[in-house]
């Protein structure tokens, strides 16, 4: 259909036309590789277009395309928008045999190692990792993900019920993980599934990591269970039915509590306590990407300034490089004080400590 409308209204036509006439052959023979060359551009058009699965807000990953189109000259896209990253994982899987996207970002380290590990990503190391000094802690010490930002878990209370409620019972703000719990907030306390999000997953494994044992970790999980309201979905589901009043406290990943928080003026105190949960926040390249080597130059791109000031003001999340930015109010991520955290026991326990969790909590 392109190719009879671009010949309709082009000059192609009245060559062609007049060729035909004279019987001119040396100019049907240009004329025809002309076309054969405007069909190979039109053709392989889309076929250069990156393709990315994205576990990020839409917003975000929306500029990084844009934005990585500007630097290259690539055509981008983004044909999965879903900030869930199980769900990217699990379609990255079922696609395995003949690959429909490029590259996945977006995710902790726990999805992309299980992707690893499964055989679903390429290798690759970006020279932009030792050309801007970033610490070799947030990558895959096999090259299959490449960590581009961090994260960290908060806990969230609303601020009006503590002045009314708890404060005058001579209580203080809920500052640590076993603040939570203190039986006066029980059935006041949101959580969430580590079965459909990652920070939940991941606020688990603090526990083990800071308790020191797999046992203490999950004696600890029991306990709170006795004081939670209900379980949502998502890590961050707490933040609007802890700011309706619905409950006190909860969990929450701080970039998305700060950013909720800044742009809809809710009456909520964000909190990082000690031995917290964080997140490397990843991409990696999709075994058998139709575009192997524009997505290399993504994951280069991610690395760059300009998309790590991209998603630190969009998303509010910690960058990996040096010189980015950050929102008013997030606290610096060196100031925080982390669980001792072994990345290999996460991504290797994912299922067991998922299964222990829910014979527990019942979920």
């Amino acid at each position: 259909m392109w190719l009879h409308t671009y010949l309709k209204n082009s000059c192609f036509r009245r060559i062609f036309d007049i060729a035909i006439r004279r019987q001119n052959m040396k100019a049907i023979r240009v004329l025809f590789l002309a076309l054969v060359l405007v069909t190979s551009i039109y053709a392989k058009a889309p076929e250069e277009t990156l393709t990315i699965y994205a576990a990020l807000d839409e917003k975000t990953s929306k500029e990084l395309a844009e934005a990585f189109t500007q630097a290259t000259g690539i055509p981008a896209e983004i044909a999965l928008q879903i900030e869930e990253a199980g769900t990217i994982a699990a379609r990255i899987k079922a696609e395995s045999a003949r690959a429909r996207a490029d590259v996945f970002i977006g995710g902790n380290s726990n999805f992309h190692t299980d992707l690893a590990e499964g055989n679903y990503l390429e290798k690759y190391s970006s020279p932009v990792i030792k050309e801007a000094g970033i610490d070799p802690r947030f990558m895959d010490p096999d090259g299959y993900w490449t960590g581009w930002y961090l994260g960290a878990l908060c806990l969230v209370y609303n601020t009006k019920m503590y002045e009314q409620k708890f404060k005058p019972m001579g209580l203080n703000p809920p500052t640590t993980w076993d603040d939570l719990l203190n039986p006066a907030y029980k059935g006041l306390v949101i959580g969430s599934n580590p079965a459909t999000t990652g920070g939940a997953y991941l606020m688990v494994c603090a526990q083990i990591f800071r308790l020191g044992s797999e046992k203490a970790g999950f004696d600890y999980i029991r306990k709170l269970h006795q004081n939670v309201a209900q379980y949502t979905k998502g890590a961050n589901g707490c933040i609007p039915l802890i700011a309706q009043g619905e409950a006190y406290v909860g969990f929450a990943w701080g970039h998305d509590a700060l950013k909720q928080k800044e742009q809809g003026n809710l009456p909520i105190t964000i909190v990082f306590p000690k031995d917290t949960g964080f997140e490397i926040g990843c991409a990696s390249i999709i075994k058998g990407a139709p575009h192997t080597e524009a997505a290399k130059k993504f994951i280069d791109f991610l690395l760059s300034p300009t998309a790590e000031q991209i998603n630190a003001k969009n998303g509010y999340r910690y960058p990996v490089r040096a010189g980015v930015t950050m929102p008013p109010g997030v606290p610096p991520f060196e100031d925080l004080k982390l669980a001792p955290w072994d990345l290999k026991a996460a991504a290797v326990n994912v299922d067991a400590w998922k299964k222990q969790w829910s014979e527990i909590t019942g979920k």
